[in-house]
């Protein structure tokens, strides 16, 4: 008895070949076309507006940048800024590099721990932690207690340029430690060992190996640093002084209370321009250095795992004085919220609830949270819809026409905040939205979208394409394979960028600062205001419920990342 076998036909392979990148790169477009409207109408021609008023207002020519470098106080504000941006690039990076290192040197229980100390100032707000350096640094603060017993107890900082350099390097610590641990995590040891059985010191070693390995990190930690401290607004504003003022405190005034968009557009566009030649220069660096590092590492298979690598004692004291300054604010912030005194005293002389009643009961405060929650959550759902679209068209596009899309939707990112903020509110006067939360919460959209974008772009580069080809080999319409395999497969990258989201925009100040009004005060734009006009002592318990409102979803994100990844492993 025989059995006869009907072979079946071949899917059309060739017919879907030839058809799909057509219809893949129309899909992709049309994916991407909501968030390029939004970022265009939003940020891109609002920019090429200040960029046009700087040339036209009030007379048309290069005047308002001449006056730049021709006007003494321009020249020195400018010459500051740049100035303290250098300083805390530079003393970040001397703190940070030895952190970073001996993060590398540790096993991973300590790791673990250094790790979480590094991502404790990203989880505090930044109105708490430069609230703490007030409270610190205020005549009769710890520091000056401190520093009495070395006949420096007379030191002011507060007010000072180098107070607001001391807090700017502190809030900058992060940005300095993660690129450069991650440089130095794929350094392999041996080669260490390798030069050292050849004859040369520790020192040598290190010096001709190990540092020339970890300079990408180094580069793009001290230029990410730089062009940060260049549009700083919020330490200046609360830490220094009038007298002190940088370049983002100059944009401020002439934008909101004189309306000179020309000559404010022009210290903006001059600061962008900056940025772009530092990350331009950056990134040149990053890639030679890079391409000597792959040469270098090309061996490389052996993670630092700290057996075999004791850390010196010197080390070891250097990376704990780093410790406490990166968790400095958050120890001060939190029992300054149960303090019973009336003033900014740490420690506190009593302790009792009665900020975290005032907050709780103050009309001014719970509109604030309240008003923040609204924009932050109306803000998250529009981001991260048109971010996971974008993403998604993204990867369906090819490399050529996949890059300058990339970089028009992370261009918020590159543009400093205070730049930001003076498009968002020339723009927004015209348009009657300053003032309102539905203001603050478009700008939000537009600063939170490229942080949902590189989230679901990294889930979806580690999907493999021939399973979206496999479900429409097997006959699922375009929808269905998008709700049965793309969707679960990056939906930890789009859950990932709605907490990026929710927490931008629950922690962004400067923005929201420029469009407050009555009625649109924001829980960050309230604790500005509770210490610059107000003294309130509220603002310790608001800088603690700022923390917990930004570390628990970034907490929970991470749960379930680590779930999801041992369930993947069983």
């Amino acid at each position: 008895m025989t059995t006869r076998v009907t072979p079946r036909p071949a899917p059309p392979t060739r017919r879907l070949a030839r058809g799909t990148p057509g219809r893949e790169r129309a899909s992709g477009l049309l994916l991407l076309l909501p968030a390029l409207i939004a970022l265009t109408l939003l940020f891109v021609l609002p920019l090429l507006n200040v960029a046009f008023q700087s040339v036209t207002e009030p007379d048309t020519g290069l005047g308002n940048y001449a006056r730049l470098f021709t006007d003494g106080y321009t020249l020195g504000v400018l010459g500051r800024t740049l100035l303290v941006a250098l300083v805390v690039a530079v003393v970040g990076l001397l703190i940070a590099y030895p952190y970073a290192y001996a993060m590398t040197l540790v096993g991973p229980a300590a790791r673990a721990l250094m790790v979480t100390l590094v991502l404790v100032p990203f989880w505090t707000s930044m109105l708490a932690r430069n609230y703490a350096w007030l409270v610190l640094m205020q005549d009769g603060g710890l520091v000056q207690r401190l520093l009495r017993p070395f006949g420096l107890g007379d030191v002011t900082l507060l007010g000072s340029t180098t107070g607001v350099a001391v807090s700017m390097t502190q809030v900058m610590l992060p940005f300095l430690v993660l690129p450069m641990y991650s440089a130095m995590q794929h350094i392999d040891r041996r080669l260490l060992d390798a030069g050292q059985s050849l004859g040369a010191s520790r020192a040598r070693a290190f010096r001709k190996i190990y540092l020339p390995l970890s300079m990408p990190g180094v580069v793009a930690g001290t230029s990410l640093v730089f062009v940060l401290a260049l549009g700083f607004y919020v330490t200046p504003a609360l830490l220094g002084s009038p007298q002190n003022a940088m370049i983002a405190q100059i944009i401020n005034v002439r934008t909101r209370d004189q309306l000179d968009f020309g000559g404010a557009g022009a210290m903006g566009i001059f600061v962008l321009v900056v940025t772009l030649v530092v990350l331009g220069l950056a990134r040149r660096l990053t890639g030679n250095q890079a391409s000597i590092a792959g040469h270098g590492v090309a061996g490389a298979g052996r993670p630092a795992d700290g057996r075999g690598t004791g850390m010196r004692p010197w080390l070891k004291v250097y990376t704990g004085l780093a410790a406490v300054v990166l968790a400095t604010p958050t120890l001060v912030v939190i029992p300054m919220s149960f303090s019973s005194g009336t003033t900014f005293r740490f420690p506190p002389d009593g302790w009792s609830l009665r900020w975290y009643e005032n907050l709780a009961t103050s009309p001014a405060w719970t509109e604030a949270i309240v008003n923040s929650l609204q924009v932050g959550l109306v803000t998250t759902v529009a981001a991260t819809t048109l971010g996971t679209a974008a993403a998604l068209g993204l990867a369906r596009l090819g490399p050529r026409g996949r890059g300058a899309l990339t970089a028009l939707l992370l261009s918020p990112l590159i543009v400093p905040n205070i730049l930001v903020a003076l498009v968002v509110f020339a723009a927004f006067l015209r348009l009657g939205l300053n003032g309102t939360l539905a203001g603050i919460m478009l700008a939000h959209t537009a600063m939170a979208l490229p942080y949902v974008v590189i989230a679901v772009t990294a889930r979806l580069q580690g999907m493999d394409p021939r399973l979206r080809s496999a479900g429409a080999s097997l006959g699922a319409g375009p929808f269905s394979v998008f709700r049965r395999i793309t969707l679960p497969l990056a939906l930890p990258g789009i859950l990932s960028g709605a907490v990026l989201a929710f927490v931008t925009s629950l922690d962004e100040v400067v923005v929201a600062l420029f469009l407050q009004a009555p009625g649109a005060f924001t829980l960050p734009v309230q604790m500005f205001n509770s210490v610059t006009i107000q003294i309130d002592p509220t603002i310790s318990a608001a800088s603690t419920v700022m923390v917990l409102l930004v570390s628990i979803p970034i907490l929970l994100a991470q749960t379930a990342g680590v779930r999801r990844g041992k369930a993947g492993k069983r």
